[in-house]
């Protein structure tokens, strides 16, 4: 991630997306209402599913289990969908720029692993919004949703699973118990990168963190005596 310093030299600047607030400072729209929609949405799908879906495991039996499942499918289709968007709006918008891995984002890794361990003051310059740190794991949690709506499937209806001949014959390659097993330790890891993704955010720039609500970041204009 980088600070409110940095997003004024990498943030492109037409005019609907900057606002000048003073002499020194201006404002930038770093997430478009349309991400904002989405990152709230998944906030909520995806913490209603993970914590459902423990309950499931353990059979935590707080409310009745029809109501726990109705709720685990309900909240993991909402998720699905909302990613099904997110890709839709980075075709369409370009910034599925921002998401793109390269070799160059692997030649800053030893850099950023640096800043994360306290060995360097400032992470290394940005190729595009994300480091590549963000990159690998964001591209881990859109192949962890797709795996997880898969097999959510593939253990909800069997009827419907017998229907087609790809999923038949991949039910029979995957056992239901292997399903659940890599579900639950995909919900871990989801646990385990969500956590660190809430730790980072308000530990590095507590601006940007503001903006997932509003949008703006607020920063420091370039130039002319600005210390």
């Amino acid at each position: 991630m980088k600070s409110s310093e940095e997003l004024k030299r990498t943030q492109p600047e037409p005019l609907k997306t900057v606002q000048s607030t003073s002499a020194s400072y201006v404002n930038i729209l770093l997430y478009p209402l349309p991400i904002r929609v989405f990152h709230w949405v998944l906030v909520a799908s995806l913490s209603l599913t993970i914590i459902s879906g423990l309950m499931i495991s353990f059979a935590y039996a707080l409310f009745p289990m029809r109501t726990i499942r109705f709720v685990h499918i309900s909240a993991g289709f909402v998720a699905f969908s909302i990613v099904l968007y997110r890709l839709g709006y980075a075709f369409v918008s370009g910034d599925y720029i921002n998401f793109s891995i390269k070799l160059k984002d692997f030649k800053t890794f030893p850099e950023l692993a640096k800043y994360y361990l306290f060995l360097r003051q400032n992470p290394p310059p940005l190729r595009t919004k994300y480091n590549i740190g963000q990159k690998i794991t964001i591209l881990s949690w859109l192949i962890g949703i797709f795996y997880q709506t898969f097999a959510g499937i593939m253990l909800l209806n069997p009827a419907f699973v017998s229907k087609s001949t790809v999923l038949s014959i991949m039910s029979k390659l995957i056992l239901p118990q292997q399903l659940r097993t890599t579900k639950y330790f995909i919900s871990i890891y989801f646990i385990m990168t969500i956590m660190l993704h809430i730790y980072l955010a308000h530990t590095e720039d507590i601006a940007k963190s503001q903006s997932i609500l509003t949008g703006w970041v607020r920063v420091k204009r370039k130039g002319k005596n600005q210390g």
